[in-house]
């Protein structure tokens, strides 16, 4: 099955969870990257909702078309006060699920009279906290004007709950004047809704740590994104980008430091001793640390909440052999915060991560594709995350392995098959960052395990759900680009109406 359709809008979300994921356990470690990434970046980021009703106070008594129960002024005003303050109660017990990726900011009233027109005193308070207000939550009470005139004042998402009269009057309204207003006809959709307006914030707040001395296109990933100032203008996303003499001024500062020494020494200590087996040196992962906190404090000076790197450039200067290091756990490490980090420079895969990672709340896998006998899809890179389950549940069983003969280059192995769930998806943004390639496939088979292998080693296999033929999906591939990412459980409706929310076309393949 093939369904396309043009989905729109902007997002973001980063997810907390442990760096160091044990294979039965899920407790944080101390000294976590996170803890001292910039607020932007803060896996504990929430969309910060306000709840607002509107009302309407007559000035006077009469009878009309609008008007058969006529009670007195003061009598009006008690109604609504009541009304609000019940309404207050229900918002603040929980009656509405906004789940625990929403902040609930203090509620407000605001009333107005027979004009229809809100006035500026009222409107105030949401003056002077639209700064931090991501979306209001509205009981639209009086008139449907009231709840337009909000969203159109603040340019901001509205979600209104229950499908009726009014609500779908301001909602098409909306629509048609370019506003945002959405309706949530019960507690699981409105969890849904505020989650992927959650996972669109999170999106248009990524900040990508780039270091390199050549810029884009990455020599082995020609079709990452490189238009980056569109990227910008219309999603929001930035793009740092560092020299290598910056990062290496860093790293040696790094490795000059006796007290980073030591939390790196811990942090391995811990990382060993939670792995299955580990194929390398315990000095070899204590650099692989060591480079770890290099980036993280780059990406702190620098405001970013995401990383990447191309290999073939940083090989080709040296430095991972004079450091002994590689970026593969570096990458395995920061997605298990819920922090996109991509190989090779590739945009492409780096914000598709995003995009799954924000809607799944889970770690992920990169890596490059191969189609095997016509109908598999090969997904290898020594870049699979441990919190693949989920940032709030216990890891995979991992080992740690080695990229490079000589014994150095830490990275995460996992065996994909050693887990319950089989639906996965998978998903890659186009070279244009306008479309996203989606496939809602089944795991069939994992590689790299057993063995004490070189290189991209940790694979898998993948297939269509429905059609069980990969080569529909490779072809497609062929507008969109190598390297594909992807996550545990079916996402693709998720993804589709977060796509609606962006301004993408989703392309979905079953």
């Amino acid at each position: 099955m093939n369904r396309r359709g043009l989905l729109g809008g902007g997002l973001q979300a980063l997810v907390g969870g442990p760096l160091l994921a044990k294979a039965s356990d899920a407790q944080p470690c101390e000294g976590c990257v996170a803890a001292s990434l910039p607020l932007a970046a803060s896996p504990d980021a929430k969309l910060t909702v306000k709840p607002v009703m509107t009302a309407m106070i007559h000035t006077g008594v009469w009878e009309g078309p609008c008007r058969f129960n006529v009670v007195s002024v003061a009598k009006e005003a008690e109604n609504v006060k009541r009304a609000y303050d019940n309404w207050v109660k229900a918002v603040r017990s929980g009656k509405f699920n906004l789940g625990d990726q929403a902040e609930l900011m203090e509620p407000h009233l605001i009333t107005f009279a027979e004009d229809f027109t809100l006035p500026a005193a009222q409107l105030l308070p949401l003056e002077q906290e639209s700064g931090k207000t991501d979306v209001y939550f509205i009981s639209p009470g009086g008139s449907s004007i009231a709840t337009f005139d909000i969203a159109k004042r603040f340019h901001k998402p509205a979600i209104l709950f229950g499908l009726d009269c009014r609500t779908v009057d301001v909602a098409a309204y909306a629509k048609t004047r370019g506003e945002e207003v959405f309706i949530a006809n019960d507690n699981d959709e409105l969890r849904k809704t505020l989650s992927l307006l959650r996972a669109r914030k999170v999106f248009r707040n990524t900040r990508i740590l780039f270091p390199t001395n050549r810029g884009f296109p990455s020599v082995a990933s020609l079709t990452g994104v490189s238009d980056l100032q569109d990227l910008e203008n219309r999603l929001g996303v930035v793009v740092k980008m560092i020299s290598y003499k910056v990062l290496s001024e860093e790293m040696e500062r790094t490795l000059n430091n006796r007290s980073e020494q030591q939390k790196a020494e811990q942090a391995a200590d811990e990382l060993i001793g939670n792995a299955e087996h580990s194929y390398l040196d315990r000095q070899h992962v204590v650099r692989s640390l060591q480079f770890r906190e290099t980036i993280s404090t780059l990406m702190n000076a620098h405001g970013c909440n995401a990383f990447t790197i191309e290999c073939f450039e940083f090989c080709g200067s040296r430095l991972p052999e004079k450091w002994k290091i590689t970026p593969c756990l570096v990458h395995a490490l920061f997605k298990d915060r819920g922090l996109a980090s991509a190989c090779e420079g590739d945009l492409g895969a780096l914000l598709g991560m995003r995009l799954l990672m924000s809607v799944s709340g889970k770690s992920s896998h990169l890596g490059n594709m191969f189609l095997r006998d016509g109908n598999s899809v090969v997904i290898n890179h020594s870049a699979p995350g441990i919190k693949m389950n989920g940032f709030d549940r216990p890891g995979l069983p991992y080992k740690l392995g080695r990229f490079t003969r000589s014994g150095w280059g830490a990275k995460v192995v996992v065996d994909f098959m050693r887990n319950s769930e089989k639906r996965v998806t998978v998903a890659r943004m186009h070279p244009s960052a306008r479309k996203l390639l989606v496939m809602k496939g089944q795991l069939v088979g994992a590689e790299g395990w057993d063995k004490d292998l070189l290189g991209c080693s940790v694979t898998a296999l993948v297939r269509p759900v429905e059609s069980g033929d990969g080569k529909k999906f490779v072809r497609r591939q062929t507008e969109y680009g190598n390297h594909l990412v992807w996550v545990y459980g079916d996402y693709s409706a998720e993804m589709e109406q977060l796509g609606r929310l962006m301004d993408l076309e989703v392309e979905v393949i079953a």
